[in-house]
């Protein structure tokens, strides 16, 4: 990023009174039509009475039906969007019921007269709510600097309301994503980080003022982790330093993380043309890492991670985040001692450890986290210095 952006005011408040502020804007608005206006209208009567009522319920509720047991839909059928996403449709018991009906020569809306909606909480929602109970303390936080945004608004005037509400929180929040923004890739990069690899790419980054400047939008840093040597002086220079536990930045990290797990979601996926952000992301810069590394030199950090820690297939512990091409190794407990990082029962040079890692968390391919004073947990992703 410019190495003169994060230490600009003007930018900072830009970042959460427009860019933070739309995508808080649009979920909020998606979530108060879902919760509010769509839900109690679709539940108010039977699937007969609605449609009858109105083409834009028949379109919701029905888009795409074509009365077939296997398939009672045609792929990305309207109703499927607002059942499978939005978690307001027939349940596939009560849709059984409907083609059964249906076969026996009875009409649509006598054969709907007794079904009803179903409310269904489906992954995409809980992504979005936690979204919303992230976004909220940010703004709560930030509320003597920051106004906070007040939700969109949208009627019910078309059968596509809610396609579209939904595009705005993909559009706003793909604004937001590292690859786009360079606040966000700057709050992702200083997470967890070694400080003496830190400021030699953001230098101002510990001047007083600096540090002001980001606390007052939440953006703490603190010491993370720090050798078990007796010299002071060598101990600060080889500190982890990163964002501190549930501040205005932890929380944006994890919204980040919220966000792509979105762009990874199978069911939008069938009714949006979106890309896989958190696997282009690191498809990009995992280049560009092997570019700016000696791999060589790292051959037995390297071994000691693939043949000691686990490895699975997400980033996050949550469930966010899957990766592709690649695999994340873990451990969550792994300690330093003296000058040495111990991973299960394996010993490193604690120096060469953070050394390795030190590109890649600043990347926001690796971080790591206290557990205590000397124990931590930390991830990696690893394959793309063999490519």
């Amino acid at each position: 990023m410019n190495e003169e952006i994060y230490y600009d005011e003007n930018s900072w408040k830009k970042y959460f009174s427009v860019d933070l502020a739309e995508l808080y804007s649009s979920i909020e608005g998606l979530l108060l039509l879902r919760d509010e206006k769509l839900l109690p209208e679709l539940t108010s009567d039977s699937i007969s009475r609605l449609i009858s009522k109105s083409n834009i319920y028949r379109e919701m509720l029905l888009g795409g039906f074509k009365a077939n047991e296997t398939e009672p839909f045609t792929e990305n059928a309207l109703a499927l969007f607002y059942r499978d996403v939005l978690g307001i449709g027939l349940s596939d018991e009560d849709l059984q019921i409907v083609i059964g009906r249906l076969k026996e020569g009875v009409t649509l809306e006598s054969a709907t007269e007794d079904i009803y909606c179903t409310e269904i909480e489906t992954p995409t929602l809980k992504r979005l709510r936690e979204l919303s109970s992230k976004l909220k303390p940010v703004f709560k936080k930030l509320t003597d600097i920051v106004e906070v945004p007040k939700p969109k608004k949208y009627e019910l005037k078309t059968s596509t309301i809610g396609v579209e509400a939904l595009l705005d929180v993909l559009n706003a929040g793909k604004k937001l994503l590292p690859l786009y923004n360079p606040f966000s890739f700057f709050i992702i990069s200083v997470y967890s980080v070694p400080k003496f690899y830190i400021t030699q790419i953001y230098t101002k980054l510990f001047d007083k003022e600096v540090l002001s400047l980001l606390g007052k939008y939440g953006i703490r840093i603190v010491r993370l982790l720090e050798p078990d040597l007796p010299d002071e002086k060598i101990r600060s220079e080889r500190e982890i330093i990163g964002l501190e536990e549930d501040c205005v930045g932890d929380l944006i990290r994890e919204i980040i993380l919220d966000i792509y797990s979105l762009f990874q979601d199978e069911a939008l996926a069938r009714f949006f043309n979106i890309e896989d952000e958190f696997n282009k992301y690191v498809k990009i810069y995992s280049g560009k890492l092997k570019e700016s590394m000696i791999v060589d030199k790292f051959r037995d950090v390297i071994q000691i991670i693939t043949q000691r820690a686990i490895a699975w297939h997400y980033y996050d512990p949550e469930d966010k985040c899957k990766i592709q091409n690649y695999e994340v190794y873990y451990d969550d407990y792994s300690e330093i001692s003296g000058g040495q990082v111990i991973i299960r029962n394996s010993t490193l040079s604690y120096t060469k450890f953070f050394a390795f890692l030190a590109p890649q968390m600043f990347l926001g391919f690796a971080y790591v986290r206290p557990i205590s004073e000397k124990k931590f947990k930390w991830r990696c992703i690893l394959g793309w210095e063999k490519k």
